[in-house]
């Protein structure tokens, strides 16, 4: 789960994926909350990208499911040390080169991954 089901746990999904793990995506800010539930209803395990995304996840029922919380912020203005919003191709390479390294060695830890 990330905010949106667009970047950092589509990410990690397809991650996920190439380690056979059966997988699927979504955030906590999707309008259609069904369809949200319906895939954690589907889960094992659920995984919040951050804290702040844990704490919205909450709000569905994830009751019996393993529930693991990560600490990646993706917010280039935020995570940046001169704080600037990125767009294009700068968007992108700041994901490659920062959010999704943090993803993989966070998950990886967590899911005891080698």
């Amino acid at each position: 789960m990330c905010a949106f089901g667009q970047n950092r746990s589509r990410f990690l999904a397809e991650y996920l994926a190439t380690k056979g793990f059966e997988t699927d995506y979504d955030g906590v800010n999707n309008e259609n909350r069904e369809d949200v539930q319906r895939k954690i209803d589907w889960a094992d395990i659920v995984i919040s990208v951050s804290p702040d995304v844990h704490e919205q996840t909450m709000s569905f029922n994830i009751s019996g499911k393993r529930i693991f919380v990560l600490d990646v912020d993706d917010r280039p203005s935020c995570v940046l040390p001169q704080g600037k919003p990125l767009d294009g191709d700068d968007w992108v390479n700041f994901q490659k080169k920062y959010v999704y390294p943090k993803l993989i060695e966070q998950v990886n830890k967590a899911l005891k991954i080698a």
